[in-house]
C-alpha cells in the first residue's frame, strides 16, 4: 500500500466507529502523531489524497481534515477486501 493510502488508513480508524465519519473534523497532530512518517511527508500525503477529493482540509488555525464520503468508501471496502481473502485463505 502507498504510504498516502496508509496515511488515509490512520485517517480512517479515528473516524469509523464515530455516527457521522465525513462530519468528523481531524487535526494534523492527531494523525501524524500515529504514524512514522516526518511532519513534512503527512502534509504532501494529505494533499495528495486532497486532490483525490478522499479528504477535505479546511484552513483555520489550526488546519482541520475531514474525511470524505469516497475516502470513507474507499477505505470501508479496501478493508473488506483484506478480510474476505484473510477468511478465503484460512
Amino acid at each position: 500500500m502507498q504510504n498516502k493510502y496508509l496515511t488515509l488508513q490512520t485517517i480512517y480508524e479515528l473516524v469509523k466507529n464515530d455516527s457521522h465519519p465525513t462530519s468528523r473534523m481531524l487535526y494534523p497532530n492527531e494523525i501524524i502523531l500515529r504514524q512514522n512518517f516526518p511532519w513534512d511527508e503527512s502534509i504532501k500525503h494529505l494533499d495528495e489524497l486532497r486532490s483525490e477529493h478522499f479528504v477535505n482540509i479546511l484552513q483555520h488555525s489550526p488546519i482541520a481534515i475531514f474525511i470524505t464520503e469516497e475516502g470513507f468508501q474507499y477505505m470501508n471496502s479496501t478493508n473488506k477486501n483484506k478480510q474476505g481473502k484473510l477468511m478465503y485463505a484460512a
